[in-house]
């Protein structure tokens, strides 16, 4: 996923630690560089609704 907003390492930890703490989130890897967030996760515990919505909480615009 797209993340808008993202501009240093900080913004790179932040997003990770709010996806990170979604449950069900296995795995994520946040690039500054390119701006994007792979993300795995268990599908009988999360959705990428919930995924979006911890980055929206954390101050970023998942696109």
């Amino acid at each position: 996923m797209r993340i808008e907003g993202m501009e240093c390492n900080h913004c790179v930890i932040k997003v990770g630690r709010a996806i990170a703490s979604v449950k069900g989130v296995t795995e994520v890897d946040v690039n500054l560089e390119t701006k994007e967030a792979v993300v795995e996760f268990e599908e009988t515990r999360t959705d990428l609704e919930q995924i979006r919505a911890a980055v929206r909480e954390a101050g970023y615009e998942p696109l």
